[in-house]
């Protein structure tokens, strides 16, 4: 019987091996995964940094723009139209003085 004995005492001490080692294991699984959570945690600090940041921005730039008037807008089409008129009458003008220079040429080689 003490054979049994001993037989059941070595199995229990490899069965409490087993599960110091898979408890250790366990531990270092559980230590990375901390690890893990605390660089996951700081990221996310970061991110709303830089989210509030942007907002921040966001709302200085919304700020800013309500104070242009609304008929800026319009402003810009009447000024992009006054000057595609002026630039036909330039093109015109220097068409025209080109021409006259040319005529004058022509008129006194012959």
């Amino acid at each position: 019987m003490s054979t049994a004995g001993s037989d059941w005492s070595d199995r229990i001490q490899l069965a409490l091996t087993d599960i110091k080692v898979s408890s250790a294991n366990v531990e270092a699984r559980l230590e990375q995964l901390m690890i893990g959570m605390q660089k996951l945690e700081s990221s996310l600090d970061e991110m709303k940094n830089i989210t509030s940041n942007q907002e921040t921005r966001l709302q200085l730039l919304e700020a800013h723009c309500s104070r242009i008037p609304n008929t800026m807008a319009e402003d810009f089409a009447v000024m992009k139209s006054q000057l595609s008129t002026y630039r036909k009458v330039s093109w015109m003008v220097v068409s025209v003085v080109l021409g006259l220079v040319i005529k004058t040429f022509f008129d006194m080689a012959i």
